[in-house]
């Protein structure tokens, strides 16, 4: 009878650590993970009419990239001068008008300057201008000097012929304003321009845009 008693009690002991087993391991136990949903089947789309498919519109290009603006690169400086130093030879040519060279400096130094510059229009266009003040320059020479010595002019030392002055001053006037007022200029793109942000964009071939932004310092 002891021997069944304790074999009963070893099967008892047996059976309560394997249902606590059970429990720590069912409380232990993680939730299986749950089931991928259910595939649902969708109609096929009806072709379209005519069997074409439909094409797309093409997003539209972009404009391209804006030009920086033009500015105005005055030279008037150097005009001036170059008129200041030639007068006075000019006006020597003119009692002297076997030295041509005396007359160079006023038909050819401005000139110079607007092709220097990359001007050629407004070099040939001051070309012309000074030549027809040379000329009437010396027009205006010679008229006095007839006003002045003729035997119905005054012969005195007060002589002084008011017409061939103020054609000289005309002539001579009037080239110097149009080249440093109008002439002595060229068109540049603005030097600023380049420290400006740039925006820039693209768009990729799902239609979706892509903007950027980047500056130079």
């Amino acid at each position: 009878m002891g021997e069944r008693s304790a074999s009963a009690d070893r099967r008892r002991a047996v059976a309560a650590v394997a249902c606590a087993a059970l429990a720590i391991a069912a409380c232990t136990a993680t939730s299986p993970p749950p089931l991928p949903p259910r595939r649902v089947d969708f109609p096929a789309q009806a072709p379209p009419p005519g069997g074409v498919a439909p094409v797309l519109p093409r997003p539209a290009d972009l404009p391209a990239a804006a030009e920086a603006p033009d500015r105005d690169e005055r030279y008037t400086g150097w005009t001036l001068a170059a008129d200041a130093v030639s007068i006075v030879p000019l006006v020597e040519w003119t009692a002297h008008p076997k030295q041509v060279y005396l007359a160079a400096p006023a038909l050819l130094l401005v000139p110079t300057i607007h092709a220097a510059y990359g001007e050629l229009r407004s070099a040939g266009i001051s070309l012309a201008m000074r030549a027809g003040m040379v000329g009437l320059t010396y027009l205006g020479y010679r008229w006095a000097h007839h006003q002045c010595n003729s035997p119905s002019g005054s012969q005195e030392q007060s002589c002084l012929p008011i017409g061939p002055i103020f054609l000289i001053d005309i002539a001579v006037v009037i080239p110097v304003v149009i080249d440093s007022s109008f002439l002595a200029r060229r068109r540049r793109p603005a030097t600023e321009w380049d420290r400006l942000p740039t925006l820039s964009a693209a768009i990729s071939r799902d239609g979706r845009g892509l903007l950027t932004l980047s500056a130079r310092f």
